[in-house]
């Protein structure tokens, strides 16, 4: 499966080759686009890249690895990066495989390196701050970068200046070294690029030629990779030149790239802008982005022009002829957007300031900072795409975008007639040592073989073969290309298929046409891998487990393990700045959790016994750790937060197979069997390795049956919805429908609707965000007249329809199973073209209060809730006989005012004995006819014999209107509708459905936006909108040990910024704490504190009796509207006593 380099010393009696032997000069920059170079079709001058195009060959087929480390390591090797124990990032290079430049010591070549190592395993410290204050420069550990035996002078190089880790400050670099001592201080004005290129410089005029002793040099430019830095009169230079956005950059270099011949007219997609396209910035977001890649452009300029000068050096010490150059890129444009300082990432500059990362640039008083050491952001992955023109994603990925580089070949005295021309021959990176290996007439290493192919036939003008294949693998995304067709995979992705000659773009997954040639490349790929001394069995089918979605989200890592004799790694997913992992070591099993860098571990003692053991690891809501054996939690304890964004390695099992989660060292594998292992996070179901559209089908998925009442207080039904409290069921109305999904299911005592009015509550359920978050905060369509005027406070004009962008419940479940069919009957009242336009394939229309109280509805359907129950009927059978899943949303218009029921009814209820909580006829005898229509639904679910595989949700959108009632039918509640009070936000939640224990109830607070990702984790909807602030019932539903809600954030919190005078309803904004509600009123500036617990009905303030915790929950409120962004009340310039509606009422 490999070439080996010919034993053989050449005696260059051909006149294609100089009489003597040639020195070598590798340029590798880092994370440059494909199309970067003008040479390569880009716009950033780089004239003298130009000229070493114009006057060598271009490569348009030449690949490397992906990454930074593995690319390196193939570099210096000749091997795939796997063979030499980097088929990860972060790890070590093997120390007893021979470099090219070792091995061309051995035959008389000088060799020296400037720039980026990034082949050792970083040092480990113990404390993180310490760790960021050594990157700041502002602490000195005394230990070294790496270990010393890894640094380029111990590998080959006779002279090294440059960094041994792979991301650095280029104004002021962390792990500078000379030769192998640590360079303390740079002088002013220092930037990485031109220090790189000066001692490559020194080095060339300096270098003496001792008889046939030539130079190996070896040039890492560390740019453009990020942190976008750059010189501020270079950055100037591009002002203006990418205004026109990604799309425009990306079409335009294509357009180039055909004109030079290095694409046919082939299909492009459209950048992969992750959901931002350029057109729908906003005008400040498109100017931002304007100024990163100026600042990208300008690194690749810098770049330029160093080689610039270092081929001025060449040609001045008369070696330029004889110098093969070799110029590529590590990898594809990076997307990437890093986070907080750690690990390898520096927070401040050396005297303090804070290098701020892309929330903080944002801001436009730091916006002239960008490009500055005060800046720490990269391109993000819309860029990456189209400086990758046409190519498909970008650096990690093993599609073209991530591992076609631009490749050069440069040497006049051996290239003379080939000049300017561009090859289609295939090449790789690990084709550059045995290149170098030929020319210098070096022997091969029998003990070492490589995997790469010399290129001295192709320079010679000779045809490559033909049947070269080429292999792919990083982090679980893989690829081979053999000919014209390669398979391509995202980590835990199906393969694709493409011609990549008629396609380079990969637009267009033949394995439709071609599943035999798929196949024979799958096969082919994994006995490649299968043969790489860094793989097992478990890494070769890492892909039937997945990796989970667990950025800001508790997460749950399960699985068994046969003994508790053996050490090792059990199973890992993230690496050394985010991530989570399980090892055991001398029978203690350890949960490792790492977060920026950070790393904290919980232990179990010492296990007795010999397994098989089943661990269970929890990282909760607020950073909260548990770990479990065999079912028993043994230790508990706190890692600060949840894990901030999405780690870049992947999953493994056995090892952590890429750079480590833990404080443990490299091939650290369990010996014994791991089994049944299982990634969970919020929203996510457990992830037990099925293929995703195994189930994109499925037609045994559940049903949910989602019914929401309208202003339907808590304590109205005739159970108790607190066994506890007698007055949280009525005691004249009659639900004896309400009654049955009560007892067939579980109660929650403290549930909340999101909002205390309809429109915002519905889209909260709908969305799960909350109405303050989609600035949705009063009924559609009520932004001005007399609830607007006069007011001492101005509310904010709201938004009047659910946002089409916004994923909603039967969209999310479609997208995941394409057997779910969706409905709705009732009242909508969210405008946004209907139901139909979020997902929902049959409804009554685009319908509000209205439809709920026209006369036609009596006298047989008050308030259409028989209608309404029918068409509700007719869809859950027609979905039975064509045996789909299905999602039905009854949103009924009772208990709204405008009362209406049957004459029957009215007087059943006037002929009963009054209550002394309620004894409303009018209200009564609604909510009876609504409960009536209730028990014809769940007939019908009997009937169709579908219950024990369906899910009922019955809640209410908001508390009812104060009623004649004595303590109006919301007692013992305070308030009601259009009030932050308990009643108007506190209603009835009962969910019944498969697992659920019949008549149980639970005290866990519930609120509205729960529901979406409730029913996401019941099917196993994996990701969700960063906006969602819900959290899964299911734990709680299940009534599993210690269960709970994991939301963003623990606290629920309501705003309610508007006014309704007959309600006696201001401006007010609440937080509930456990057992606390405080209110924030924006009028008066008043906090008022309670404590529900023992003051259900919020009657003893306590706010002066804990001013601490006041201030704490009061605090936590502002920066919860903060974050959000949420529209607030503001002063009314126009104010005045005498327009004050509530006090001229």
């Amino acid at each position: 499966m490999r070439s080996i380099v010919p034993l053989v010393i050449l005696l260059y009696s051909s006149a294609m080759f100089a009489t003597e032997r040639p020195n070598f000069l590798v340029i590798l920059v880092d994370d440059m686009g494909y199309s970067d170079p003008q040479c390569f079709g880009g716009e950033i001058e780089t004239p003298n890249l130009n000229q070493l195009a114009d006057h060598g060959v271009r490569f348009s087929q030449f690949y490397n690895c992906a990454r930074c480390c593995p690319t390196r390591a193939s570099l210096l090797t000749g091997s795939y990066p796997h063979r030499v124990g980097l088929g990860r990032n972060g790890r070590t290079m093997d120390l007893e495989v021979p470099t090219v430049a070792e091995r061309l010591k051995d035959v008389g070549y000088q060799t020296a390196m400037t720039g980026k190592w990034h082949l050792s395993e970083l040092a480990t410290t113990s404390v993180d701050q310490d760790r960021i204050g050594w990157m700041n420069h502002q602490v000195d550990l005394g230990i070294p970068f790496a270990d010393p035996r890894s640094y380029p002078t111990q590998r080959g190089f006779d002279h090294y200046y440059g960094v041994i880790w792979g991301v650095v400050d280029f104004f002021d670099p962390f792990s500078l070294v000379h030769g192998n001592h640590p360079v303390q201080d740079v002088p002013e004005g220092y930037y990485l690029t031109d220090a790189i290129t000066d001692y490559s410089v020194n080095y060339i005029e300096e270098f003496e030629k001792d008889d046939d002793q030539p130079f190996f040099m070896y040039v890492a430019y560390t740019a453009p990779h990020w942190p976008l830095h750059a010189k501020p009169d270079v950055i100037q230079k591009y002002d203006g030149r990418y205004d026109a956005g990604w799309e425009q950059l990306k079409t335009d270099r294509f357009m180039r790239q055909r004109k030079m011949k290095l694409f046919p007219n082939v299909p492009i997609d459209p950048v992969i802008d992750r959901g931002t396209p350029w057109n729908d910035l906003s005008d400040d977001e498109k100017e931002y982005q304007a100024n990163k890649f100026q600042v990208h452009a300008a690194m690749v300029d810098s770049v330029d022009q160093g080689i610039g000068r270092i081929l001025d050096a060449l040609k001045k010490s008369g070696e330029y002829d004889n110098t093969v150059i070799f110029f590529l890129s590590d990898n594809g444009a990076s997307p990437e957007i890093p986070g907080y300082a750690g690990y390898d990432r520096n927070g401040e500059t050396r005297d303090g300031k804070t290098a701020h990362r892309e929330r903080e640039l944002k801001l436009h008083e730091n916006r002239y900072k960008l490009g500055s050491a005060e800046s720490y952001t990269g391109l993000g992955p819309a860029w990456a795409n189209a400086a990758n023109s046409p190519l498909k994603y970008w650096k990690k990925e093993s599609y073209e975008g991530g591992c076609r580089t631009p490749f050069i070949i440069h040497w006049p005295a051996g290239l003379k007639e080939r000049g300017g021309n561009i090859s289609k021959d295939l090449g790789h990176v690990m084709d550059i040592a045995p290149t170098c290996l030929e020319l210098a007439g070096a022997k091969s290493a029998e003990e070492f073989p490589m995997d790469g192919v010399s290129m001295v036939g192709l320079l010679n003008g000779e045809s490559a073969d033909p049947d070269r294949m080429l292999f792919f693998e990083h982090m679980g995304g893989r690829a081979a290309r053999h000919r014209q067709w390669k398979i391509s995979a995202l980590a835990g992705k199906p393969w694709e298929l493409y011609n990549v000659e008629r396609d380079p773009a990969e637009t267009t997954n033949m394995i439709a046409d071609q599943p035999t040639r798929l196949d024979d490349l799958r096969y082919r790929w994994e006995d490649w891998l299968g043969q790489m001394p860094q793989t097992n069995p478990q890494q070769r089918n890492v892909q039937a487990v997945k990796e989970a979605q667990i950025a800001k989200q508790p997460v749950k890592l399960a699985c068994k393990i046969s003994t508790l004799d053996q050490n090792g790694v059990i199973v890992a997913q993230g690496g050394s700045s985010q991530g989570i992992s399980l090892h055991i070591k001398d029978r203690k099993i350890t949960f490792n959790i790492r977060i920026n860098g950070k790393v904290t571990e919980l232990t179990t003692p010492t296990l007795e016994g010999k397994g098989p053991v089943e661990i269970e690891a929890n990282l909760r809501a607020g950073g909260k750790l548990l770990l479990a054996i065999d079912g028993t939690t043994l230790v508990m304890g706190d890692c600060g937060g949840l894990i901030p964004v999405q780690p870049q390695d992947g999953l493994s099992i056995n090892d952590d197979s890429q750079s480590n989660v833990g404080n443990y060292g490299d091939d650290f594998r369990y010996g014994g069997k791991v089994t049944n292992v299982r990634v969970q996070g919020l929203g996510e179901k457990i992830n037990q390795g099925k293929d995703e559209q195994a189930s994109s089908g499925d037609k045994d998925a559940p049903n949910f049956i989602v019914i929401l009442t309208d202003d339907q207080g808590w304590g109205t039904t005739s159970i108790r919805v607190d066994p506890r409290i007698k007055e949280s069921a009525s005691d004249y109305f009659r639900t004896p429908n309400m009654e049955r999904i009560a007892n067939a299911g579980m109660r929650f005592t403290q549930a909340y609707s999101a909002h205390p009015n309809c429109s915002p509550s519905r889209a909260a359920l709908l969305t799960g965000i909350s109405p303050a978050a989609m600035h949705m905060s009063d009924i559609v369509d009520r932004n001005s007249g007399r609830l607007y005027e006069g007011n001492k406070l101005n509310p904010p004009q709201h938004v009047n329809q659910l946002d089409p962008e916004l994923s909603t419940i039967p969209e999310l479940l479609k997208l995941h199973n394409r057997s779910y069919r969706a409905a709705h009957f009732g009242k909508w009242h969210l405008n946004g073209g209907g139901p139909e336009a979020h997902g929902f394939d049959v409804s009554d229309g685009t319908t509000s209060n209205r439809e709920g109280t026209v006369p036609s509805n009596l006298p047989d359907d008050p308030k259409r809730a028989f209608s309404m129950t029918r068409s509700s009927i007719r869809f859950m059978e027609q979905q039975v006989r064509d045996e789909r899943p299905f999602y039905l949303q009854v949103s009924h218009y009772a208990t709204h005012l405008g009362y209406q029921a049957t004459a029957d009814t009215i007087a059943e209820l006037q002929g009963r004995k009054k209550g002394r909580r309620h004894d409303s006829v009018a209200y009564g005898s609604m909510i009876e006819e609504l409960d009536r229509s209730l028990g014809n639904l769940l007939d019908a679910v009997e009937r169709l014999g579908i219950g024990e595989n369906t899910y009922l949700i019955f809640t209410a959108d908001n508390g009812t209107y104060p009623t004649e009632d004595p303590g109006n039918v919301n007692g013992p509640l305070r308030g009601s509708k259009a009030t932050l009070w308990e009643a108007g936000v506190r209603v009835p939640l009962m969910i019944v459905g498969p697992g659920i224990e019949a008549g149980s109830y639970t005290r866990i607070p519930a609120i509205g936006w729960d529901i979406l990702p409730t029913i996401c984790d019941i099917v196993g909807v994996k990701e969700l909108d960063d906006q969602v602030e819900g959290g899964s019932l299911l734990p709680v539903l299940l009534r599993q040990p210690e269960a709970s809600v994991f939301r963003p954030r623990e606290e629920l919190y309501f705003h309610w910024p508007h006014y309704q005078h007959e309600k006696k309803s201001k401006p007010d904004s609440t937080v509930v704490s456990e057992n606390y509600k405080l209110h924030y009123f924006w009028e008066s500036k008043e906090t008022q504190l309670f404590k529900l617990s023992d003051d259900l009905a919020e009657r003893e303030n306590l706010a002066k009796r804990y001013p601490e915790m006041t201030q704490q929950l009061k605090a936590k409120l502002m920066k919860y509207l903060e974050e959000i962004e949420a529209q607030l009340p503001v002063p009314n310039p126009e104010y005045s006593p005498a327009t004050d509606p509530a006090l001229t009422r």
